[in-house]
């Protein structure tokens, strides 16, 4: 029971709305390049990111399952799945388009549509393996780390470490609570990664 307890509340604090937010923290109060950003800067990127990656998700999906309520209408777990990652998808794009026009925000830029990408990924293949949210969303921040970590960013290897650690904690986590077989944590870590890799790259 306590390991039940335990696993829960790991998963929650690995949720994928609040992957995006440690990834900016990292980069903002790591010693990187980053982290010689004025302190409002850091405030209004951290806002930013809250803002699009967990608040306006969370009260939409709340909002929409409220309105489907009063009309008697229930999602069943598939659909609220399916409406979820719309939901995330389109505010994921919003924040990009919010970083598009400040050319020193390109590699946040990147780490939003990074997130995008995944969230799309996870849309499409739907219809065929129910992937896991959570290790493609942790799968994402690895890829990130490990590009930052190659171009020169060393500052960010423990944090690199730490994504990898979690990712095994959080593997472990989600099939003790029977939430995900291990092909679906498998195939959402290494497709997270890949596409990190191919948004950092060539996005």
């Amino acid at each position: 029971m306590i390991l039940r307890k335990i696993a829960k509340i790991y998963s929650f604090v690995l949720h994928p709305f609040l992957i995006p937010i440690y990834v900016m923290a990292a980069l903002l109060f790591c010693p990187t390049v980053y982290s010689y950003y004025p302190i409002k800067g850091k405030l209004y990127l951290m806002w930013i990111v809250t803002l699009f990656s967990l608040i306006l998700p969370v009260l939409t999906i709340a909002l929409v399952k409220r309105i489907s309520r009063l009309y008697f209408r229930h999602f069943t777990r598939k659909q609220f799945y399916v409406m979820s990652i719309m939901i995330c998808s389109i505010c994921y794009l919003l924040c990009a388009i919010t970083f598009m026009d400040v050319p020193s925000l390109l590699i946040f830029r990147k780490m939003i549509v990074a997130a995008l990408m995944c969230e799309l990924f996870c849309l499409v293949t739907i219809p065929f393996v129910r992937i896991s949210l959570h290790l493609t969303a942790l799968g994402t921040a690895i890829g990130i780390f490990s590009m930052l970590n190659i171009v020169g960013e060393t500052a960010l290897f423990w944090v690199l470490l730490g994504a990898i650690l979690s990712a095994g904690l959080l593997s472990s986590a989600r099939l003790y609570m029977g939430r995900n077989r291990p092909r679906h944590l498998l195939i959402g870590f290494v497709a997270g990664i890949v596409i990190a890799f191919m948004t950092m790259l060539f996005i």
